[in-house]
């Protein structure tokens, strides 16, 4: 079974995502979110308080669902809030694994005062006996509001962690780096002072594609070696999520001054044929270290 525990107030310190779109993907966890009414100044996922990197989890550990000054609740004359969580869990193809219609069902009555709405937090256990053989589910929440039709919808695509020996990507420091509007750049174990973004048609190796260019200045606490010992991935979805399959390479160059070791890591991601619709993507690049204690996770939405 899967064990729930009741949504409380929090009052961590988290970091500050300003993201300007209704529909989008959010770096580190892959996770989709549909802002419907409701939102919150940042949403994450933690394990034993520390804030996830990856979509990869253990079984049999508690993970947090943590949104940080929610928005967009009715409240009532004694400015009480009646927020609500449903979790919904498929396999990968989609079969159901568990509803749970309320997990706030202890609150539905009372609600929360202001003092204790700062921040919310949905906690649960995925166990080996709910999730069986299967090595991935999804996990869909739906945050809404009971007194109105307000809502948010989140939907987490999670890999288990099941070879002997494989990190858990936690951390207690995230950092948003300074972005275009359109692009959310989250960093742990390293700073970066802002990242610039272009379309690149002028890419010779393909000529026929159009590159994401990302220039992300001003990177410390690695080195130029370090971002070549690390690993880099990217993937395009549409603008319904599925997955567009690219057959290009990741271009990049990588520079710096010497004085002071900060780096500077431009990349061009191939995501389109030049002669498709310029918008209706999404675009996702990660640089990990070797390690995988040093994570660059951006988001593109054109």
């Amino acid at each position: 079974m899967i064990r729930l525990l009741i949504l409380s107030a929090c009052g961590f310190l988290c970091f500050n995502a300003c993201i300007a779109q209704n529909v989008g993907m959010l770096p580190l966890t892959g996770i989709r979110y549909h802002k419907e009414g409701i939102w919150a100044k940042s949403i994450e996922v933690r394990i034993d308080g520390s804030q996830l990197l990856s979509n990869k989890i253990p079984l049999n550990r508690e993970i947090e669902f943590f949104l940080q000054l929610p928005t967009g609740f009715t409240a009532d004359k004694k400015k009480i809030s009646y927020p609500a969580a449903e979790l919904t869990l498929t396999t990968a193809k989609g079969d159901l694994l568990l509803v749970t219609p309320n997990l706030l069902l202890k609150n539905e009555t009372t609600g929360f005062a202001p003092k204790d709405f700062k921040a919310l937090s949905m906690k649960c256990i995925l166990t080996s006996d709910l999730v069986r053989s299967n090595t991935s589910v999804i996990a869909k929440l739906r945050v809404f509001d009971l007194k109105s039709n307000n809502q948010l919808r989140l939907e987490f695509p999670i890999s288990f962690i099941v070879k002997s020996g494989e990190v858990l990507q936690i951390s207690k420091v995230v950092n948003v780096v300074k972005s275009p509007p359109n692009v959310m750049l989250f960093v742990s174990g390293v700073k970066a002072r802002t990242v610039y973004l272009t379309v690149d048609t002028s890419i010779k190796v393909n000529p026929k594609m159009a590159y994401a260019s990302l220039d992300i200045v001003g990177i410390a606490g690695t080195s130029l070696g370090g971002i070549f010992a690390g690993k880099e991935s990217f993937w395009v979805y549409d603008a319904d999520f599925k997955e567009i399959k690219i057959n290009d390479i990741l271009l990049k160059q990588v520079g710096g001054a010497m004085e002071n070791n900060d780096v500077d890591y431009t990349l061009k991601v191939p995501y389109r044929l030049k002669t498709l619709p310029p918008k209706g993507y999404f675009v996702r690049f990660r640089w990990e270290s070797g390690d995988k204690s040093q994570v660059i996770d951006a988001v593109v939405n054109y």
